[in-house]
């Protein structure tokens, strides 16, 4: 079933009150409202240590087009924006699912043939983003959702710790949340049978992509590049350890191969491979 564009903002502000990725503090009762909901979440809605691929994908029929979300790359912007207003007055109205695009496809098999886009980010940029968003969140939903059923993984760990948990047996693809699954994971490429897409957006360009994107869909985007709370920054590399980034290398090899990432940024600029 889609989930409701009101009930996803809804639950979108409730996670992050003060902004996204802002820390937050919560008083007691509504400490122990989202504990409660996230013992039920973590508990009963979620398997435990399996591949989380349900980040969002986002249905607008009136253009056929399909976005899917690859979280910490601008996708929490992206997703506020096409079920926004500014979309539904050119296009109608978007949809959101939280599935795997397999499932999806299952559901809706007139996805397939779509115009499929997403925006990919530096794997070196993402794993610092994920940290200091997410494993340093004071936001107790986040560390009950992320940290239950992982051995290892703590609030507030160090950030080297972080990225040897994330390099060990532990913090594996096939036991990720979607926030350090691989990107092509979400994606579907690479596997028997690759998903296609028709434009792979980088962050680190937001605004040249998102230029040439809205030209080829014929939907102005231009209001998105204000929304993005936290662009790709050059400062991740302060914080990466030679043996820190040689990890990361090794665990996102493929996005890195894929996408054409280098740690020091300097990428060509002839784009991803669909």
């Amino acid at each position: 079933m889609p989930v409701p564009n009101t009930l996803w903002l809804l639950r979108k502000a409730l996670l992050n009150p003060n902004g996204i990725g802002q820390p937050v503090r919560y008083g007691r009762a509504m400490r122990a409202g989202l504990s409660a909901y996230s013992a039920l979440d973590t508990l009963v809605l979620r398997r435990k240590n399996r591949a989380d691929y349900r980040s969002e994908k986002v249905l607008v029929p009136g253009r056929k087009l399909l976005y899917v979300a690859v979280p910490k790359a601008a996708s929490r912007s992206l997703l506020r924006f096409l079920i926004g207003q500014q979309v539904k007055n050119e296009a109608g109205p978007a949809v959101i699912y939280e599935k795997s695009l397999e499932a999806l496809f299952r559901i809706r098999p007139e996805a397939r043939d779509y115009f499929k886009f997403t925006v990919v980010r530096n794997p070196w940029s993402r794993v610092v983003s994920v940290y200091n968003q997410k494993i340093q969140s004071d936001n107790p939903l986040i560390a009950a959702r992320l940290m239950n059923g992982r051995t290892g993984l703590l609030p507030n760990m160090p950030f080297d710790a972080f990225v040897e948990w994330l390099c060990s047996e532990e913090g594996v693809d096939e036991r990720a949340d979607s926030h350090w699954l691989a990107q092509h994971k979400i994606l579907g490429i690479g596997g028997p049978e690759p998903v296609r897409y028709d434009f792979i957006g980088k962050l680190e360009r937001l605004s040249h992509d998102l230029a040439t994107l809205s030209a080829e869909i014929g939907v102005s985007l231009s209001g998105v590049g204000h929304l993005v709370r936290s662009g790709a920054s050059e400062r991740y590399r302060t914080v990466y350890t030679e043996r820190t980034a040689a990890l990361v290398a090794q665990r996102y090899a493929r996005d890195i191969e894929l996408f054409g990432y280098r740690f020091d940024g300097n990428e060509p600029d002839d784009g991803p491979s669909p």
